[in-house]
């Protein structure tokens, strides 16, 4: 009886000792197959552009203001994701975006007036956007390097097309 005892004894033992050993293997065994959250951000970023860059190749289809509500969502996502991947990484060849808060602008003053048939003006500044945006998507989608760092030469080719895309409708908001 008493060696049933200390036999059931160890057994606990090993269980009580071994079973927080196992799960802390398991613990740092698990960490290689995490993907970094920054890659994870940038791909959510990366998506949201891709959606607006969806959104900005039907722009010429676009009839009146009402049909901007769609785009102006996207903007706002795009923007916002992109803002908090400039956070995540705190690279200083990474900064925050002019035009599509600028967008967002145009587009809300578009449709101050309440539903309106989009004049052929306001659809050929938006087709215009969707040039430069084509340039910047195309370096966004290569911003992220394989080691996880912002690839500079991307950034800066962003930011070239996010000023010209700034430039451009501040230029018409004033007209």
């Amino acid at each position: 009886m008493k060696r049933k005892r200390r036999l059931v004894f160890y057994l606990l033992l090993i269980f009580l000792l071994g079973w927080p050993l196992y799960q802390i293997y398991v613990m740092v065994q698990g960490t290689s197959e995490k993907q970094d959250a920054g890659k994870m951000l940038y791909q959510v970023s990366l998506f949201q552009m891709e959606l607006l860059s969806s959104y900005l190749q039907n722009v010429d289809k676009v009839k009146d203001t009402e049909s901007l509500n769609a785009l102006r969502q996207a903007v706002y996502t795009a923007n916002f994701t992109h803002d908090h991947l400039v956070l995540a990484f705190g690279d200083p060849s990474l900064s925050s975006l002019a035009g599509l808060p600028e967008l967002m602008q145009y587009m809300l003053r578009l449709q101050v007036g309440g539903q309106r048939s989009l004049r052929s003006d306001e659809v050929q500044t938006l087709v215009e956007v969707h040039k430069q945006f084509s340039i910047f998507f195309d370096a966004y989608g290569k911003l992220l390097s394989s080691r996880l760092d912002i690839n500079s030469s991307q950034s800066a080719i962003m930011a070239k097309a996010d000023q010209a895309i700034s430039e451009l409708l501040r230029k018409k908001m004033q007209q």
